[in-house]
């Protein structure tokens, strides 16, 4: 990113927040102004972050109050899933470009009208999907549209986590009432692996079949999904939140081979020869640092929010075809 100055303020300030902000204060040329939460404490924690690296941030329990008083460039919102929309509405409406963190909704609609209001204020929009900038996510999107290991005829996508013993187990679980956060598992982590499949595999998905175990609460334990993507291919999705270890991985099954994406390893095999893998250096940009190089200085954007629609609609199928036993064409 140049030397250019960005305010930006911060709107929600919870724990995913104190992440992103910690890494937005080691970019140059970064001004964050304010903090602004429904919750005054929370604001004011987080802006005694940014006053302990010599500047001073506004606190506000409103938005709206942030964006009338210091007039940022952008901003970056945290806010609980089901709350990123009317921040964002807000935002772009007072001429600020928007950071959202993932998931970009839990509607439809709601993200479609910030993708066109955006478009219409030509302001950006950009998604925390950060898994885009994994080198080996990367790698595999290139192989893959470079046809290494023929037309794919399968895709696996498995993620499976201690989801429940990390948010404080079962007994706490009614904490993440999809009615009142406005996403379950498949939203809040699940997102990164639907993301990741639809990106590497360089087309969204138009049909989905899905199955869910959940608890009492609606909070979705375990999902299974049948999908078709855009070209015809079949794809398998797992999700599991109540697994001992943790994985995330991808696979793709070519007529002369496979490659085997993590977020840690990449294994390409094809047709009579030995498996090969690769070794990739880390990641040089943040998610944060993308974005704000995209508003100073016009480089891509990892996840503009017209992509992040792919994710969104795909989600909402998943859910809708759980729920009502029906096989589920995209729009």
């Amino acid at each position: 990113m140049t030397g250019a100055q960005l305010r930006i303020g911060i709107i929600g300030c919870g724990h995913a927040a104190r992440i992103h902000l910690d890494r937005l204060l080691d970019l140059e040329g970064i001004q964050v102004v304010g903090c602004a939460d429904g919750d005054r404490a929370a604001a004011e924690s987080l802006a005694s972050r940014v006053s302990a690296k010599g500047t001073e941030a506004g606190v506000f329990a409103d938005h709206r109050e942030l964006l009338r008083r210091t007039s940022p460039q952008a901003v970056a919102i945290f806010t609980p899933h089901i709350a990123h929309y009317r921040p964002a509405m807000d935002a772009l409406q007072a001429g600020c470009h928007v950071f959202v963190e993932k998931p970009f909704s839990t509607n439809v609609q709601e993200a479609v009208d910030i993708v066109n209001l955006a478009r219409g204020r030509a302001l950006k929009v950009g998604v925390g999907h950060q898994y885009r900038l994994n080198p080996y996510l990367a790698e595999a999107r290139r192989r893959l549209a470079a046809a290494t290991i023929g037309p794919i005829r399968l895709v696996t996508a498995t993620l499976a986590l201690s989801w429940l013993e990390t948010h404080g187990g079962a007994e706490n679980a009614w904490r993440f009432d999809p009615k009142v956060t406005g996403g379950g598992i498949l939203a809040d982590t699940g997102d990164h692996l639907v993301d990741a499949l639809l990106w590497t595999a360089g087309q969204p998905a138009i049909e989905a079949a899905a199955v869910q175990s959940r608890l009492e609460s609606g909070l979705d334990l375990v999902t299974a999904a049948a999908l078709r993507l855009a070209d015809g291919t079949p794809a398998m999705l797992g999700l599991s939140g109540v697994s001992a270890s943790s994985l995330f991985e991808l696979n793709y099954f070519g007529e002369r081979g496979r490659i085997q994406i993590t977020d840690q390893s990449l294994i390409e095999e094809r047709d009579g020869q030995a498996a090969e893998s690769c070794t990739l250096s880390e990641p040089s940009e943040s998610i944060d640092g993308n974005f704000a190089s995209a508003v100073v200085a016009g480089t891509p954007l990892c996840c503009p929010g017209e992509e992040a629609l792919d994710t969104v609609r795909l989600i909402e199928a998943i859910a809708r075809s759980a729920a009502t036993g029906q096989t589920v064409r995209l729009a």
